[in-house]
């Protein structure tokens, strides 16, 4: 799957794209009328009413611009220990690294690595299992890292507060990284190159970050998980039971479809099935997507 920023190229690559959480749980504060007055645009890609689950994909994204090749967030990897997730606990063969090449992109020609922020399911391909050790999945690449992201989890990892789920994510995925002296720690503002510019989206970790593209003449963000499903696109202060500051996470939100819909910038979560992005479009006091608005 392959989407244009002006001339620049995105293409998607899947790593698991029918990965289900309880929707009552993970969406408590849900408008439930809302849903079913939006059920046709929900269903099926992104809720399963019947079945109360709510649907994502785990998926990276593949950037070039101006002559270099950006991986946006690295899902989940191989053999990592994730018990708390059956179907990710040593994964083998899971064809991510040849779907990569099939998009035309060797894992040693990836120029840099953005994490949008730490958890499991965006470190995983940073690191493979070679001679007993986790070594960089992308030799010749750069990982980017926030600074505040990291130390946030670090100190939550020597401190013994970091869920299990997450520790055992930076000592597979993000501390070899950093021992390798591979990571570049990036700040808020942190420009990659013309009109590719790191913003803070804060809530769902403390210091998430996501990617703005303004090229060409036009406009993107690489949002992370600050959304993680359309219906929040309809109810934007819907946030996440695994938001650290639901409140935060919900004025971040609201900042990007604001944006969004007032410059026609292209949001591109982290997580969506079906069309993967979507433009806003401002309606009434609220918003909604357009799922139309870029080729597939």
């Amino acid at each position: 799957m392959r989407f244009a920023i002006g001339d620049a190229t995105v293409d998607i690559i899947v790593d698991d794209d029918d990965f289900t959480l309880p929707l009552t749980g993970y969406f408590p504060d849900r408008d439930v009328g809302l849903i079913e007055r939006h059920r046709g645009v929900l269903e099926p890609d992104y809720l399963d009413l019947a079945g109360n689950l709510a649907k994502f994909a785990i998926q990276s994204f593949v950037l070039r611009i101006g002559g270099r090749t950006l991986l946006i967030d690295s899902c989940i990897g191989e053999q990592k220990n994730i018990p708390d997730i059956p179907s990710w606990h040593q994964r083998r063969d899971s064809g991510f690294l040849d779907r990569l090449r099939r998009a035309g992109v060797d894992p040693a020609g990836i120029d840099l690595v953005f994490c949008t922020h730490l958890h499991v399911d965006h470190v995983g391909w940073n690191t493979r299992r070679e001679n007993d050790r986790w070594e960089p999945t992308f030799p010749n690449a750069r990982y980017l890292f926030g600074r505040r992201e990291l130390a946030d989890w670090m100190t939550q990892y020597h401190a013994g507060s970091a869920l299990p789920i997450h520790a055992r994510a930076l000592e597979q995925s993000v501390i070899p990284i950093v021992e390798a002296g591979r990571v570049d720690l990036v700040d808020d503002g942190f420009e990659l190159g013309p009109g590719l510019r790191l913003v803070p989206l804060p809530g769902h970790t403390n210091g998430q970050m996501g990617l703005m593209v303004d090229h060409a003449g036009e406009r993107a963000i690489f949002c992370g998980d600050a959304v993680h499903n359309p219906l929040q696109i309809f109810q934007p202060r819907l946030s996440t039971s695994t938001c650290v500051d639901q409140n935060v996470a919900a004025d971040t939100r609201m900042k990007i479809f604001a944006e969004a819909a007032d410059s026609g910038r292209l949001v591109v979560p982290a997580h969506f099935r079906g069309s993967r992005c979507a433009c806003v479009r401002a309606r009434g006091s609220g918003f909604e997507p357009v799922f139309s608005c870029r080729p597939k």
